[in-house]
């Protein structure tokens, strides 16, 4: 009798635990922002590793060797000269989001210029600016410009901020690709860009990078949301020697 209870207790937990996994809809947020603008650009994840975090997310390398965009599965890497291929499966993170893309809506908006001006419209029309979102836009451009980063020594604590001042700038004329972007509430600036933090990378695979700035080549433009009800943030290791100094203020307000 004793045994049947136990068993039974044991499935309900089970069951519980496994209905808990299927429903929670996350992003998985890998070390902070605020740990790039305090110079920290080494993590201890892979790159298969976050296979199995998402398949969709962006972030970048250790050292800042290239940007990264992950779309429907594939982990992409945008080199310094904004080169694009696929990221070597050993290859480190020390900074990133990443989730399971799984719309939840889509809609039109019209009369959409610029990449400035899409931001400044999707923030008025989100559902909530208190949750987290991931965006996902196929469009068209007939100019783009996507920033990219240079590696930097491995000793080098210089802020975020200051390299991104002369980073690699990417120019490109009537390209097609995807955003890949979440929206993060203004309290989670120090986790990550707010309100939005975008990549691009082309459907040829070609080009990719942060995105600045661009020129829509159609004024309606099909925008996907997948809201999320959870965000798990995971810090490097405790040997990190980035995170055992002693950090400046947040610049939670810089866009780079």
């Amino acid at each position: 009798m004793t045994k049947t209870l136990l068993r039974i207790t044991l499935l309900s937990m089970f069951s519980v635990s496994l209905h808990a996994q299927q429903t929670e809809d996350k992003i998985y947020h890998y070390s902070s922002m605020d740990a790039m603008r305090n110079g920290v650009y080494t993590g201890d994840v892979t790159v298969k590793e976050l296979r199995q975090k998402g398949d969709f997310g962006l972030g970048t390398y250790n050292f800042l060797d290239g940007e990264l965009i992950a779309l429907d599965g594939n982990i992409f890497r945008i080199a310094t000269d904004g080169s694009v291929e696929m990221a070597d499966e050993q290859r480190k993170v020390p900074f990133g989001s990443f989730t399971f893309f799984r719309k939840d809506q889509a809609f039109v908006m019209e009369h959409i210029s610029t990449f400035a001006d899409f931001q400044q419209k999707l923030l008025k029309i989100l559902p909530s600016r208190n949750r987290f979102y991931a965006v996902k836009v196929e469009a068209s451009f007939t100019s783009i410009t996507l920033g990219g980063a240079i590696k930097v020594d491995e000793k080098d604590t210089t802020g975020i901020a200051s390299f991104m001042k002369t980073r690699p700038l990417y120019k490109k004329q009537n390209i097609r690709g995807t955003l890949v972007g979440f929206y993060n509430p203004g309290y989670a600036g120090g986790l990550d860009l707010s309100p939005f933090h975008f990549h691009f990378i082309s459907d040829d695979k070609k080009s990719g990078g942060h995105m600045v700035e661009g020129n829509f080549s159609n004024t309606k433009i099909t925008v996907q949301l997948d809201e999320k009800n959870a965000y798990e943030v995971i810090l490097p290791n405790s040997n990190d020697k980035g995170y055992q100094r002693t950090w400046t203020t947040s610049e939670a307000k810089a866009q780079y």
